[in-house]
């Protein structure tokens, strides 16, 4: 059972009501386009952080590529309300950690039973203890001229892939080499003291 560390700020815990409901996670590219979509429990969403869980087996529909591929690890997807990246946290049964994903992205939007994301290509990646990589450059370069890019979003991108390497380098979340519970803790007091401006 996943145990569920509430976000709270300064002092008051903000749970929205429909946690525990299943939601549809919808990744777009820049032109509103479905990328890929999956079901996850919604752990906890606030005015701050959303939370959702996906247990072994669920299934991702890749639209892109026209796939369905079955997630064969437990995954905790992780979405600042204010920043432009989120977190993919695979787990292994036992809660150990097998790596992470970071899209750089827009912030997400909400509706009852989904959420949405755009999808600005750049990925900062780390599978299991190994190093942190950026990828997806070309990708980036590619659709940065496809969609023509705004001067401000390419600006914003590297802002916040340059943002995850530094969280990386500090080691601290979403960068923590713990299991899955100590990895929302981490989480949770990072984005806490990130609000309250301190460190």
């Amino acid at each position: 059972m996943v145990r569920v560390v509430a976000w709270r700020n300064q002092g008051k815990a903000r749970r929205m009501a429909g946690s525990g409901d299943d939601i549809t996670i919808c990744a777009r590219k820049y032109d509103r386009a479905i990328h890929i979509e999956w079901q996850a429990r919604l752990l906890l969403a606030d005015d701050d952080l959303i939370l959702a869980y996906a247990p072994p087996g669920t299934t991702l529909v890749h639209h892109t590529r026209g796939l369905r591929l079955v997630q064969p690890h437990a995954c905790m997807s992780v979405f600042p309300r204010a920043r432009w990246w989120n977190a993919m946290l695979d787990f292994a049964p036992d809660g150990a950690p097998l790596g992470i994903y970071c899209n750089v992205a827009l912030p997400p939007t909400r509706a009852p039973d989904r959420l949405d994301w755009v999808d600005l290509d750049l990925d900062v990646v780390r599978s299991g203890d190994g190093p942190v990589t950026l990828v997806d450059e070309d990708e980036f370069a590619a659709h940065a001229a496809r969609y023509a890019y705004p001067a401000a979003l390419v600006a914003g991108a590297r802002a916040a892939a340059d943002e995850l390497l530094a969280l990386a380098s500090r080691g601290v979340a979403p960068f923590v080499a713990q299991d899955r519970d100590m990895a929302l803790a981490g989480l949770a007091a990072q984005l806490r003291r990130d609000a309250l401006g301190t460190r």
